[in-house]
């Protein structure tokens, strides 16, 4: 029994592990813990309660009861109350270790449901007991957690959406199942048209990350998260605090990059980051496919060109930048303008820092220009563009690591399982036979690795650069390798140019040397 007169100090813990849950809920829990304060004349110091907590998180993580429970606070209650052991805690090792850190505080801990609880905790055979009813909340937890396992487990093989935002060109919609509500994906006609535009801007116009982003942000086309707040109801953009006014979400490279590149634009569902292979060894469509086969192999293509041989930044200050090079450092030349007595020249020269900089390896840039022209036309003019094209390799890898990793959960599920039958056996079967048939048939299907070919256009040198801008004839030495050098102009030889014979034997079908050198006694010859 409590001594006459001690005072009773008693705070209240609340706990619910979702806010929709109804059964024995807040309100209730704060009614009864408040009614039997009333009953015993107890002076309640504070109540705490942790909404949408799970039971197994540990008490002094928990949001609103771990304050209490520092030495700051600690001094301020003598008891703490809850309901019910299970809003306690779920997990037996938090329970007990609670316990034993409560009567180190000469704390007691009060359980409306179970009056022995706080003196049971005071001895070693009561402990026992105790720890013996903390086994159940923890049985009742790995059973839910093992119901939730399966239920995520069988959501993944449907082709039902399992909930968050769906990759940009999708949205989300409802049915009624059996009653109940079931969310699917479809297609959105509008993010659709703006994947499309995106892929021609990579595929055909030779865009890059870089410059479908920023075509993206200056249009203000908005993200799927911006998307999704105003079918929520919500303004689209996050709120800025300082000015009041909601910012829409920017795009970034990388979000590009990963977007048209997701196959989950082809419909199929995913889960951590993988393609989830059906009972038949494919991978799961849930969705229509944004783009068909031929036009996701295009977009693939410009994609992992990018990713491997990002496209040269234009240097406007440099015409010839990517073409112009210094044959001391190997450096990208650079160009530079002086203008005296009113009279503007230019020079391309060596990059290098001042004090690094290779000695006399500048040339007049108008004269290189020139030389550069008249080399390009004579060698190449006559004969058609050579467009290099990347071509994505068939690499079934990925696809087949998916599958056999879904033939090892398949059959963990069978181990695990208790009431294993006939009926189960069978569906086992026919699902493993349709996965082993998949795995043969991407083991048999060729690998080939991904790299360059040459396409050869109607179009000639000579009219390309005849069509073009400055811009468009820089673009156009590079893409032929066209490679001029400055070297020392106090030498008889201030300048060297590389063809790339490889290039040349393309177009005329001859063997050559891998690289033809021209220098200026060869143009005097």
């Amino acid at each position: 029994m409590r001594a006459m007169g001690h005072i009773r100090n008693v705070l209240l813990h609340e706990r619910i592990s979702s806010d929709t849950e109804t059964s024995t809920s807040i309100e209730r829990q704060d009614e009864k813990l408040h009614q039997r304060a009333a009953e015993d004349g107890v002076n309640v110091v504070g109540v705490a309660v942790d909404r949408s907590v799970s039971g197994e998180v540990d008490l002094y993580r928990r949001p609103e009861l771990a304050p209490w429970l520092s030495e700051e606070y600690r001094g301020d209650w003598n008891e703490l109350w809850v309901t019910n052991q299970d809003r306690l805690s779920r997990s037996d090792i938090h329970v007990m270790a609670f316990v034993f850190r409560c009567l180190e505080w000469g704390k007691e801990i009060v359980i409306l449901d179970d009056p022995e609880f706080t003196q049971q905790m005071k001895t070693p055979e009561g402990r026992v007991i105790l720890h013996a009813k903390s086994l159940g909340p923890a049985k009742e937890l790995e059973r839910i957690k093992a119901r939730c396992a399966d239920a995520h487990e069988w959501r993944r093989k449907t082709t039902r959406w399992p909930g968050g935002i769906p990759t940009f060109g999708y949205v989300p919609y409802k049915v009624m199942e059996d009653g109940k509500s079931a969310t699917y994906i479809k297609l959105d006609e509008d993010m659709l048209t703006v994947l499309h535009d995106m892929k021609h801007r990579m595929a055909v116009i030779g865009d890059t990350f870089s410059g479908v982003t920023m075509w993206l942000n200056k249009n203000q086309v908005l993200t799927a998260r911006d998307r999704a707040r105003i079918r929520a109801g919500k303004p689209p953009g996050r709120l800025n605090k300082g000015t009041g006014e909601y910012v829409l979400e920017r795009w970034s490279e990388t979000t590009v990059a990963e977007l048209l590149t997701n196959e989950a634009l082809l419909g199929y569902k995913k889960h951590k980051g993988e393609v989830i292979i059906g009972s038949d060894g494919k991978p799961l469509k849930i969705a229509e496919a944004a783009f068909d086969s031929d036009e996701w192999d295009e977009l693939q293509a410009a994609c992992q060109a990018r990713r491997i041989t990002f496209q040269r930044r234009t240097n406007r200050a440099n015409p010839k930048y990517g073409v112009v090079f210094c044959g001391g450092c190997r450096k990208g030349g650079t160009h530079s303008q002086v203008k005296w007595k009113d009279r503007h020249y230019r020079y391309y020269r060596c990059n290098g820092s001042h004090a690094l900089r290779c000695e006399g390896h500048t040339v007049d840039a108008a004269e290189a220009d020139k030389v550069m022209e008249e080399t390009f036309l004579r060698e190449l003019g006559h004969e058609r563009v050579v467009k290099r094209v990347f071509q994505p390799g068939e690499d079934h890898t990925k696809e087949l690591e998916q599958v056999r990793k879904h033939i090892k959960r398949l059959q963990a599920e069978k181990d695990r399982a208790k009431d294993w039958d006939e009926e189960d056996e069978a569906e086992y079967e026919e699902r493993l036979d349709a996965l082993r048939a998949r795995r043969n048939e991407l083991k048999k299907l060729p690998q080939r690795k991904a790299g360059w070919v040459a396409q050869r256009l109607k179009t000639t040198y000579r009219e390309a650069w005849e069509q073009g801008d400055d811009n468009a004839r820089r673009k156009l030495l590079i893409s032929a390798g066209f490679r001029f050098e400055i070297l020392d102009n106090r030498t008889e030889v201030p300048w060297m140019i590389q063809i790339p014979m490889d290039l040349l034997a393309e177009i005329s079908g001859e063997a050559r040397d891998s690289t033809r050198v021209i220098l200026p006694c060869t143009l005097v010859a």
